[in-house]
């Protein structure tokens, strides 16, 4: 018989009076609060998925605050609303110390929920749904989540703050067994979507960013090319505000005042996700290192720092550290989806401390919140705002099965005295294919603005069918060259 039905459970009375009150479709009389209805990018495939009778593992991982756990509250209503009976659902937080701290873990949560809610075996009856959210803080989680899948009947849904810990997890325990989507911080879009959706209405129809690698890019951005002039200045004042606050939805949903959102990034990012979140996750032995390095980040954001240099500057800053040591901690912020880096294009084999990779923040507010402010969108030079609107774009620039790079050659690789040729971003699919993406972030655009796109798609003309320059407000389509230039706006709000 079904050990985990058999076998009395050993819950204390709080533990169980907490997660009654995180599963409150248990109890008809009880009413759940009230779920966003806005579904963020890849929650609606994820809930197509959780339908089905048999399915991997789901995986949702992000930074903290940025929709995770909604996320897995509109699965929970989709799935009620769909027939699935509510004591066939279990939902359970591990940011909650005493659920960390129960004894045993996972399998007597899920051994008590059989006995006392489904009151029947896991591998009887209906189909069984375990939701568990930020379970990277649970000890031995994939050791447990690992029995659960090996199993029983059930579906099973995680999430965490940490890429790196549910993806070794995944890697270690559950190889095979998991599909893993990525939640960043909100794009502007989705941003329009949320908390402006008269506006968004009005919006031609998103386009998957796959969709430039292989279609037609005037056909993907010339709607958006159509919209009337008042759109566009609307549009313009959202851009905006998003491009000095970023995307953390708290920032739009009214918890957060106007005069505070610079202070909750901070407290959010610098001490909670710095100060604990990380820590939890990796072996920081150097806390203050971790946030200077994280604020250098910020300030060179756009920029292509290489880590011995990084390493060099912390030392002259007073930190007594070395390279590897840098290293790690770039590996850390980037696995905790806080930066991304993008190695050179085409790849090398042999990665050196000495070359620079372009290095960005995930989201502009933070660096905006950390120093107060930024330059004016529309009204700053090119040179003051360039490697921001980089950043800015980056967050767009994401997808299954992409990877993205930069790219910075001589003319003449081997003459150091020629010219270099720059694209700001090369995105690669698993075939081979890549696009360039060039950001010129001026009124006027002239025909060297174009060298660096030309000389990338003459060197790699097999590989890059089309490129892509992004611009202030520049909307043409160049057949000969087949480059496409865009407006900042319309490629933001275009995914």
């Amino acid at each position: 018989m079904d050990h985990l039905i058999s076998q009395p459970p050993k819950l204390s009375q709080e533990v169980i009076q907490i997660i009654q009150d995180l599963n409150p479709w248990w109890t008809p009389a009880r009413v759940p609060r009230e779920i966003p209805r806005y579904r963020r990018r890849g929650v609606p495939e994820l809930l197509k998925r959780l339908t089905e009778e048999r399915g991997l593992i789901e995986i949702i991982r992000g930074p903290r605050q940025v929709g995770k756990t909604t996320a897995i509250e509109q699965a929970i209503a989709h799935l009620l609303g769909s027939g699935v009976q509510p004591q066939n659902i279990l939902f359970v937080r591990f940011d909650q110390e005493v659920l960390r701290e129960s004894r045993g873990g996972l399998i007597p949560i899920v051994r008590w929920f059989a006995h006392a809610i489904r009151k029947r075996p896991l591998n009887s009856g209906s189909l069984g749904y375990v939701f568990l959210d930020e379970v990277h803080k649970l000890d031995r989680w994939d050791e447990d989540v690992k029995f659960l899948a090996d199993t029983f009947r059930v579906r099973l849904t995680l999430t965490g703050s940490s890429s790196v810990l549910v993806a070794r997890g995944g890697r270690e325990s559950l190889a095979g067994r998991a599909f893993t989507s990525e939640m960043p911080t909100f794009q502007f879009r989705e941003m329009l979507e949320a908390w402006e959706p008269e506006i968004a209405s009005r919006i031609p129809p998103a386009r998957s960013f796959m969709e430039i690698m292989t279609g037609d890019l005037s056909d993907i951005f010339k709607p958006f090319q159509q919209m009337y002039p008042q759109q566009v200045h609307s549009l313009r004042r959202h851009l905006e505000k998003y491009y000095n606050r970023g995307g953390y939805p708290r920032l739009y949903n009214g918890e957060v005042g106007d005069d505070q959102w610079a202070d909750y990034l901070t407290q959010t990012i610098i001490d909670r996700v710095l100060g604990v979140d990380v820590p939890d996750l990796f072996p920081v032995q150097n806390p203050k290192l971790l946030r200077w390095i994280y604020v250098e980040v910020a300030r060179s954001t756009g920029q292509e720092i290489a880590q011995k240099r990084l390493a060099d500057w912390a030392n002259e800053s007073g930190f007594n550290t070395s390279q590897p040591h840098v290293g790690r901690y770039l590996h850390y912020l980037t696995d905790a989806l806080l930066i991304r880096e993008f190695r050179r294009y085409p790849a090398v084999k042999r990665i050196s401390a000495r070359m620079p990779s372009k290095i960005t923040l995930t989201d502009l507010g933070a660096r905006n919140a950390l120093f107060r402010g930024a330059p004016s969108l529309w009204e700053s030079s090119p040179d003051h705002v360039g490697t921001l609107i980089e950043t800015l774009a980056q967050s767009v620039i994401r997808g299954a099965n992409l990877q993205v790079h930069f790219f910075r050659e001589h003319e003449n690789p081997r003459d150091r005295r020629t010219p270099i040729r720059e694209v700001d971003f090369v995105v690669e699919d698993l075939t081979g294919n890549v696009v360039p993406i060039e950001i010129k972030f001026r009124k006027t655009i002239d025909s060297k603005d174009y060298l660096g796109l030309k000389f990338f798609r003459a060197r790699h003309k097999d590989r890059a069918p089309h490129g892509i320059m992004v611009t202030r407000d520049t909307f043409a389509w160049n057949e000969k060259e087949r480059i496409i230039s865009v407006p900042l706006l319309h490629f933001l709000i275009a995914f």
